[in-house]
């Protein structure tokens, strides 16, 4: 496995999953988003 694929490689599925996250955050509220879920309030 060459390097430059391996960039490819991941640089696409990072592109792949951002987009996905950004898709399943459509239409939520800014406090929906940023909201803590856990006991412990941490989030990122």
């Amino acid at each position: 496995m060459n390097d430059e694929f391996s960039k490819d490689n991941l640089h696409g599925r990072l592109r792949r999953d951002r987009e996905a996250l950004l898709w399943k955050l459509d239409g939520l509220s800014e406090y929906d988003v940023r909201r803590p879920l856990t006991a412990t309030g941490t989030n990122l």
